[in-house]
C-alpha cells in the first residue's frame, strides 16, 4: 500500500522488501523479527529455509493452511479461511489508519491488484470497516463492477473509492523508456 500526497508518494507499506506490509498470497506483511529468531532457535531452520518459508509458505498461504488464492479462500466454508480473511482485511485498515495518519487525512482510496480489482467481498468489507473515515460504499455498483465503471464510492462519502486496474507491464515498459533516454 501507499500514501500519496501531491501525487507524490510519501509512504509505502513494504520495507527493504516485499516481505513488509500487508499479508499477500505466499509473503507474511508485517512480521515480528522475533519469529526469525524462534524459526533458527527452536525450529533449527537454516537462513535458505527460513527464506522458503517466508516468501513461499507464509501470507494467506500460511495462515490458512489451504490456498494462496482469495477466490478459493472466500469460497470455502472452513474456519481458517475466514480467519484468513478477516486477519488480512484487519491488517489492510490497519495499515490505512498508518497511512492516513502520515499524511493527515484521506481523500480518495484506491484498490488495484489481483485481489482489489477482483473482491468485492474484501472492499465492501474493507470499506465497511473504514465507515469511521467517513467512507461509503455503493454496494450494488461494487458487486456489479464490470457494468458500473470505477468509482464505488456513495455521493455521500467523504473519501471517494475507486476501483483502478493494474498495468505493471506498462509501467515497467515506461520506467525502461525514461531510463534508457536518460542514458
Amino acid at each position: 500500500m501507499c500514501a500519496l500526497d501531491g501525487g507524490k508518494s510519501v509512504v509505502s507499506s513494504m520495507g527493504l522488501t516485499a516481505l513488509d506490509g500487508i499479508p499477500m498470497g505466499t509473503r507474511p506483511g508485517q512480521l515480528d523479527v522475533g519469529v526469525v529468531l524462534y524459526l533458527l532457535r527452536e525450529k533449527k531452520m537454516n537462513a535458505d529455509q527460513i527464506e522458503d518459508f517466508l516468501y513461499k509458505k507464509s501470507g494467506l498461504l500460511g495462515l490458512s493452511g489451504i490456498s494462496n488464492d482469495m477466490r478459493v479462500l472466500g469460497e470455502s466454508q472452513d474456519p481458517w479461511a475466514k480467519e484468513t480473511i478477516e486477519a488480512y482485511i484487519w491488517r489492510i485498515c490497519q495499515m490505512v489508519g498508518s497511512l492516513a495518519a502520515v499524511v493527515q487525512g484521506m481523500d480518495v482510496l484506491v484498490f488495484t491488484a489481483g485481489i482489489g480489482e477482483n473482491s468485492a467481498q474484501i472492499r465492501l468489507k474493507v470499506c465497511e470497516r473504514l465507515a469511521w473515515l467517513g467512507v461509503k460504499v455503493d454496494s450494488e455498483v461494487n458487486s456489479n463492477l464490470q457494468k458500473n465503471g470505477f468509482l464505488i464510492s456513495t455521493p455521500t462519502s467523504l473519501v471517494k473509492v475507486f476501483v483502478i486496474p493494474t498495468n505493471e507491464e506498462l509501467m515497467i515498459a515506461e520506467h525502461i523508456l525514461d531510463l534508457v533516454s536518460t542514458c
